[in-house]
C-alpha cells in the first residue's frame, strides 16, 4: 500500500470506508504506511504546458 499524500485523500478514504466502498482494513494499511508524517491539506498536480509553450520549446531546440 502507498502512504496517503494529503489530508484530503485521507478524508476521502475514511468516507469511502464508511459507505462500504472499501474495507476498514484497507484504510488501516494506508494509515500504517503513512505513519506520523505531516501531510499537506491538498497536493497540487503539475500543470500541463500549453500548446504554445510546447511550440516555443520545440523551436528553441530545433536543428537549423
Amino acid at each position: 500500500m502507498s502512504p496517503f499524500k494529503s489530508k484530503a485523500q485521507r478524508r476521502k478514504f475514511y468516507a469511502m470506508a464508511k459507505r462500504g466502498e472499501i474495507s476498514k482494513e484497507e484504510v488501516e494499511e494506508w494509515e500504517r504506511a503513512t505513519g506520523n508524517r505531516k501531510l499537506p491539506e491538498r497536493v497540487n498536480s503539475k500543470k500541463k504546458k500549453s500548446a504554445l509553450e510546447k511550440k516555443k520549446i520545440v523551436r528553441k531546440y530545433k536543428k537549423k
